[in-house]
């Protein structure tokens, strides 16, 4: 189980997470394989950092037809993006 993060700069403060939560954004409803493959990094890795990402609402899943599709949660897009643009140059 990841450890307890409990702010957005603490989860986006991994470099691997930022490189996750980037391509979330870059290509929105990628599933999780596809994720694995394109970052070439196993699914029980993806998976612990996709939780900890979904535990702060900076993403959010969706079953489609059996395959878990991811989203970047609009809502910190719109309330916190001025944040993340800073963020993504670490």
């Amino acid at each position: 189980m990841p450890s307890k993060i409990l702010t957005i700069s603490d989860a986006l403060g991994n470099p691997l997470r930022r490189k996750i939560f980037l391509k979330i954004l870059e290509q929105p409803g990628i599933s999780l394989r596809r994720l694995a493959r394109e970052l070439e990094i196993g699914m029980g890795n993806l998976a612990s950092h996709i939780l900890i990402l979904e535990r702060v609402g900076l993403i959010l899943e969706e079953r489609d037809s059996g395959r878990v599709r991811l989203y970047a949660n609009d809502n910190f897009l719109l309330n916190g993006g001025g944040r993340w643009r800073k963020m993504r140059n670490l």
